[in-house]
């Protein structure tokens, strides 16, 4: 027997629970670099992105360029790049800004929850901030520099409306970095860029010239010279030319403001590579002046070796897969409620390595005992279960004083909810699938889900699948899932159990 409902009510209690201690980080820049309004910022990036020239490329695009002055100046040439990505999935997304305000050494990494912009919040990946902040002579925690800061911040909205579906976001600044560093902390990025699930953005705008700049390498044509400039630099960066683009620095002084970050990017990225530019262009080209301007260049970085758009992979675990899982959740479960470690179970399976949410439900006579489980995972699929099953053991709030006993085992059963990877949709009415879909509903800080079984358990219609899941999951008005402002997700399930 499948006791849905109640897996259900766990999960909006776990994710109640902890929504309300979430840290969010709200974008500094809105109001200034770019519109406050949700719409007015919408039309913007969305015309930017509209109208910008084809640099896709070849391949899966695994990195991109993209300046960061305001909107009115930049935001053509950063739709270029992001142009590239549009309609496009990624799991993770690192951006790399530079912190113009707050002088430090090292790279910082921001500790939140969430990145807030006028157009909605976007998760960060914590496990993945946690993991590079543990290598503590490359990555620091330095709250104090991503307060002001503009050139991470102007890059989330054109994230947020370029990209198909959810994404976790991993905010970096880069302080005062020598070669050995940028080395290390693109050794710790690499391995992200391999699978074409992570993309890089680099923030940076390119030449300052004028006294206010300090940089007035020349007087006489500057149009062309700034030009040639720019062509020079993007030469060795289109190359990958790490020496290439140091060398140019070195002999011309360039006011390049975000070099660390893409020298980095410059050692970060596979060898197999193809840089591309997007778009050029000076604020002078804008604004006629040019005793005083700032070049503006992006690029995209695309993998020929990973196609496009990458095909969502059968989740479908086999029968020997299941018997796995099922295996590592009862000795899990009959360890904990007696009190002792789990055995440690080799696991080779290749389907078992994979990063998938879980549930794991426990029945006595048909009755639920315990349910817990979690919708992301930065761990293999069979670290997950054994996690959630000792968890449903012991940690599920509604059996508190009444947990499972050694003696209940014999009668007990396990079952198991592997989960997709979730997808945001745009038109639930008409994407949501019954009996396909399970749905995961979030506005602000309320969140529900409804498994994909709800529906045909309950003999639900679409309307009831997606209006119960706001009232009695997220807690909001039934139909809260008919704005624009309200983020509708997708997923499927594999469910098999004893």
């Amino acid at each position: 027997m499948r006791i849905i409902a109640s897996i259900i009510a766990l999960a909006a209690s776990v994710m109640s629970s902890s929504c309300s201690a979430e840290q969010a980080f709200k974008a500094p820049g809105a109001g200034r670099w770019y519109p406050a309004g949700r719409k007015e910022l919408t039309e913007m990036v969305d015309g930017f992105l509209a109208e910008a020239p084809d640099a896709a490329g070849k391949g899966r695009p695994i990195a991109i360029i993209s300046p960061h002055a305001g909107y009115a100046y930049s935001g053509k040439c950063a739709g270029a790049a992001f142009a590239a990505v549009k309609g496009l999935a990624y799991e993770r997304v690192i951006v790399l800004g530079l912190s113009h305000g707050v002088a430090f050494r090292g790279i910082a990494v921001l500790k939140a929850d969430s990145y807030v912009t006028p157009l909605g919040g976007v998760r960060i990946d914590r496990a993945t901030c946690d993991r590079l902040l543990e290598q503590k002579d490359v990555y620091v925690d330095m709250p104090a520099a991503f307060s002001p800061e503009h050139s991470l911040d102007n890059q989330i909205p054109f994230l947020q409306r370029a990209l198909d579906g959810d994404f976790k976001l991993v905010p970096i600044l880069i302080g005062q970095a020598d070669g050995d560093l940028m080395k290390a902390a693109a050794a710790s990025l690499r391995p992200m860029l391999a699978d074409g699930k992570t993309l890089l953005v680099v923030s940076s705008d390119f030449t300052h010239y004028g006294r206010d700049y300090g940089y007035v390498p020349f007087k006489d044509n500057p149009k062309e010279r700034l030009k040639k400039l720019a062509m020079d630099a993007a030469g060795a960066i289109q190359k990958l030319d790490f020496d290439g683009f140091q060398k140019h620095l070195e002999i011309t002084g360039d006011t390049i403001c975000g070099r660390n970050g893409i020298s980095t990017l410059l050692l970060a990225l596979p060898k197999e590579s193809v840089g591309t530019l997007a778009r050029f262009y000076t604020s002078a080209d804008l604004s006629g002046d040019f005793s005083m301007s700032v070049s503006y260049l992006s690029f995209v970085f695309t993998h020929p070796g990973i196609p496009r758009a990458l095909e969502e992979k059968a989740m479908m675990i086999s029968e020997d897969g299941q018997k796995m899982l099922l295996s590592i959740a009862r000795q899990t479960i009959e360890a904990a409620v007696s009190g002792q470690k789990a055995p440690a179970v080799a696991v080779d399976a290749a389907e078992l390595q994979g990063q998938q949410g879980a549930f794991v439900t426990i029945t006595k006579n048909g009755e639920l005992r315990g349910c817990i489980g979690q919708f992301t995972a930065n761990e293999p699929l069979h670290q997950v279960v054994r996690k959630m099953a000792r968890s449903s053991a012991l940690e599920d709030s509604r059996f508190e004083g009444n947990r499972l006993k050694p003696a209940d085992l014999a009668d007990a059963k396990i079952e198991i909810s592997v989960l997709s990877p979730m997808k945001r949709v745009k038109d639930p009415a008409n994407e949501v699938k019954l009996g396909v879909h399970g749905i995961y509903i979030r506005r602000g800080y309320r969140a529900g889900t409804f498994l994909p079984q709800v529906a045909t358990d309950h003999n639900m219609t679409l309307d009831e699948f997606l209006s119960t899941c706001c009232s009695h999951k997220a807690g909001l008005p039934p139909d809260a899932w008919k704005d624009p402002e309200t983020e509708v997700f997708v997923y499927s399930a594999q469910v098999f159990g004893e």
